[in-house]
């Protein structure tokens, strides 16, 4: 069996133990180790200062290997590109980088980050926490240099609410390993969401009025008006009781979001967008240059235009006039080329930097994930092609655990370490599952292709349609095949067990006219998924699978 051994010259020793956790981890499931002994293959590890913009440069040597890197995070994307620079067999087999193959790598986009969603009880909100760290620890190893998440205060009646006290300290736990590694934090909060006993009176307004063609979605009639009386100081007031709460965290970002939930349809605040939310944003800003001063704050324009015209004009006018002061990044997604005239015409604002949120986890499908891996590459290659030069990097939008490889795939095009999705997905299944063969990658690529599914007329999931179930067969073979021909603990393994378990539920979805319920084998799937995602009976239908439907 072959030996590793880690050699840390100047890393942080907070950022290497956990280099060292998850690299055992790593190894031991291609069937290594790591050795304290110096006759291992040695791999050393060292921060050089005069390397700049996450750059690391991987040495092959004799018996070893030599990671330099500008800073304790970017050595763990030297240390997950060493990783995947090599062959492993899966079985303890290592061919190591060739010597001469030297990687100098500075990554295109400054921005390599990744929003977990912790909510409805899905796995980021259920699972224990050292799975969730486990997911963090394999978003370092691909470049991710920054985790971004999100308290929703409406289903709290204040910070010293129970529930709240438990998200909290969720969160904080979650940012906190994040930090250890050397990845930033950023936090996203709504403009005007509160808690769920906001005063009455200062509630927002939501009908179809004063130009909204239709309301704001997921409004929870909780949110509170800015330009009512004592708006802006109550809205103020619960954000810095949240705060409070992460002040000794490094956060790099706080998104200032509009809508989904949140927004305000009373004459005085619409368009919203273009109107009340930036009439809330000088005393936002001005809050958390005070509670978190290093942070930058980040306008997102997510649903703008959506329920009424004009928010991305009224924006870029502020923008360029300056009452927009101190802005100089935006978050946005142009899915299908869809981007605003006023950019399309005369290009971003000048000095101004736009970050994407790109959807990898609920497009075509729902239950979010209930049915196992869910890759999107050929979705995610469209996207990249039509706007990808317009962003500095991504917040990619990540419900679980099941598209894993949207992970990947995402980071590696954010990286710049590969120019497109499909060979990011095929580096993805060479990795994980110790296998190269150009069967396992087109069976686990043809997934996609069954992926977009609707449900019965009721709403339910009692009848899922799957709309192209022309390659179910082959991958359900083809996986069931490798299934048996990899390596015991890459088969066992969570990434392949998604991928195995989708193809039998699309097979037998198939097989079975859409009624999931009319299989043994298939309900047996989902019940594993279950297990796999840390179900508990508070986990929302939306992102758990229709077990018993």
């Amino acid at each position: 069996m072959h030996r590793f051994h880690l050699k840390p010259q100047n890393m942080h020793q907070d950022s290497f133990s956990i280099l060292s956790v998850a690299a055992e981890r790593m190894l031991a499931l291609r069937g290594l180790s790591l050795s304290a002994e110096d006759d291992a293959y040695t791999v050393t590890l060292t921060v050089d200062a005069a390397l700049e913009n996450d750059r690391y440069v991987i040495s092959p040597a004799e018996n070893g290997a030599d990671l330099r890197a500008a800073n304790d995070c970017a050595l763990h994307a030297a240390f997950g590109r060493f990783l995947r620079e090599c062959r492993f067999d899966g079985r303890g087999g290592f061919t190591p980088i060739p010597l001469g193959k030297t990687i100098d790598f500075t990554p295109k986009k400054p921005i390599r980050g990744m929003y977990f969603a912790t909510h409805f009880m899905n796995f980021y909100h259920a699972a224990p926490l050292p799975k969730v760290y486990e997911v963090i620890e394999d978003l370092a190893l691909r470049g991710c240099n920054n985790l971004l998440v999100w308290f929703d205060m409406h289903h709290f009646s204040s910070m010293e609410d129970p529930a709240a006290v438990a998200l909290v300290e969720r969160l904080h736990a979650i940012l906190r390993y994040a930090n250890r590694i050397g990845m930033g934090g950023s936090l996203t909060m709504l403009g005007n969401e509160a808690f769920a006993d906001s005063p009455e009176h200062l509630r927002a307004e939501w009908a179809v009025q004063n130009g909204y063609f239709h309301e704001p979605e997921a409004h929870y009639h909780l949110e509170l008006c800015p330009s009512k009386t004592g708006g802006i100081e109550a809205i103020l007031c619960a954000r810095r009781a949240m705060l409070e709460h992460f002040r000794d965290l490094k956060i790099d970002y706080v998104i200032y979001w509009p809508y989904d939930q949140g927004g305000c349809t009373c004459r005085d605040c619409a368009p919203w967008g273009a109107n009340g939310f930036l009439k809330l944003l000088k005393p936002f800003k001005a809050l958390i240059h005070e509670m978190l001063p290093s942070a930058e704050v980040v306008v997102s324009t997510w649903y703008f235009d959506r329920f009424v015209d004009g928010e991305w004009d009224g924006l870029y006018r502020a923008l360029t006039s300056g009452e927009a002061e101190g802005i100089s990044s935006l978050l946005a997604f142009f899915e299908r080329g869809n981007i605003p005239k006023c950019i399309e015409e005369n290009g971003l604002p000048q000095n101004l930097r736009l970050l994407s949120f790109p959807e990898i986890s609920m497009h075509g499908c729902a239950p979010w994930g209930a049915y196992g891996a869910s890759h999107l590459a050929a979705f995610l290659q469209g996207v990249h092609e039509e706007s990808d030069d317009l962003y500095s990097g991504s917040f990619p939008y990540s419900e679980g655990i099941f598209e894993d490889a949207n992970k990947f795939i995402r980071l590696m095009l954010d990286a710049g370490e590969y120019s497109n999705a499909f060979d990011a997905l095929r580096a993805y299944v060479r990795h994980e599952f110790c296998c190269d063969d150009d069967a396992l990658y087109e069976a686990i690529l043809r997934t996609e292709t069954a992926l977009e599914r609707t449900r019965d007329k009721t709403g339910e999931f009692i009848r899922v349609h799957i709309a192209d179930p022309s390659d179910v067969s082959f991958v359900y073979e083809t996986l069931d095949r490798y299934r048996a021909h990899l390596p015991e603990r890459i088969a066992a393994s969570t990434k392949f067990r998604l991928y195995y378990l989708r193809a039998l539920i699309d097979r037998e979805i198939a097989e079975n006219d859409g009624y999931a319920i009319r299989s043994a084998d298939c309900q047996d799937a989902m019940k594993e998924i279950c297990q796999l995602y840390f179900v508990t009976g508070e986990t929302h239908r939306w992102v758990k699978p229709p077990v018993g439907l």
